[in-house]
């Protein structure tokens, strides 16, 4: 039996779709550890990696998770896992139309002198990253444009203001207006071979360079983790700060899951975009 069969067969309650949790791939159902009989479906089974993790409490073991929601005795469980297999998930997300926003056009000396603060070279980023310029935009005014390429096609994007008193650094693209989900997808993952390095933002791939990807913020979607899953070396790589790393952590512990290698790294800059050329460098040599 596969893990949904398992689930109807033992009337487990579960969702794949029409829940805020839903992902493509995954199996939703209620936390037997932290929400049972809550009908809030935190508990996600990954189709393709055959683990178990929830929204609130984080990953658990399969068997002890089969246990407390079937009540079986432990030689059924082991049973039951012994005929379970990985299924395999498609990871091509829904197409939409893409649109890019009014405005974009090419760096001014606002925008150059904005990256060249941060310590890049504005030329460099337009021929590798093919960034652009939003001027005066209304919602979109004064931010760098940043595409967001899949398979060498812009599907989507996101815009990174070049003030800092502004409520709302980045801004990215609506449903409405792009091909790819952003969120389904990886920022730079077009670069990336064997070794994936994971950044939240484009600023930090920028600075880490091909090989390197961004969430796109601060949180990750379960379809990101499976792109990141398929990699045989993953080095999580997020802001040093207590809460980005607790993110750090469980994310590692899920690909840890997955057949490979699974590395947490801590930089001393805050994160990779203001770290030193000398600790890029030395991460590049070690991963890249």
């Amino acid at each position: 039996m596969n893990f949904e069969e398992i689930l109807s067969t033992y009337h487990i309650e579960y969702v794949t779709e029409g829940n805020h949790h839903c992902r493509p791939g995954w199996i939703q159902l209620d936390c037997p550890f932290c929400g049972r009989g809550s009908n809030k479906f935190h508990m996600g089974y990954s189709l393709s990696g055959r683990f178990v993790n929830c929204w609130k409490c984080g990953p658990h073991p399969l068997y002890s998770t089969l246990q407390l929601i079937t009540s079986l005795p432990p030689a059924k469980i082991a049973s039951l896992l012994k005929d379970l297999r990985p299924e395999h998930v498609k990871l091509e997300p829904v197409r939409g139309r893409f649109k890019r926003p009014t405005g974009v056009e090419g760096l001014t000396n606002a925008h150059r002198k904005y990256l060249i603060g941060r310590g890049f070279d504005p030329d460099s980023l337009v021929n590798l990253w093919r960034i652009s310029g939003i001027g005066q935009a209304g919602r979109l005014s004064w931010r760098i444009y940043i595409p967001i390429h899949y398979r060498g096609e812009e599907v989507s994007y996101t815009t990174r203001a070049i003030k800092e008193d502004v409520s709302l650094r980045y801004i990215s693209a609506s449903k409405e207006d792009e091909s790819l989900p952003h969120k389904e997808l990886l920022y730079g993952e077009d670069f990336v071979r064997d070794t994936i390095i994971v950044h939240e933002g484009p600023t930090d791939v920028w600075r880490t360079g091909p090989g390197a990807v961004a969430t796109l913020g601060t949180a990750y979607t379960n379809a990101q983790i499976l792109r990141i899953a398929k990699y045989p070396v993953r080095v999580i790589c997020l802001d040093n700060e207590k809460e980005a790393q607790k993110r750090a952590n469980t994310l590692s512990n899920l690909l840890s899951l997955y057949p490979g290698e699974t590395y947490n790294v801590v930089l001393k800059g805050k994160d990779s975009a203001s770290s030193s050329e000398k600790e890029i460098r030395k991460l590049r040599r070690r991963f890249l």
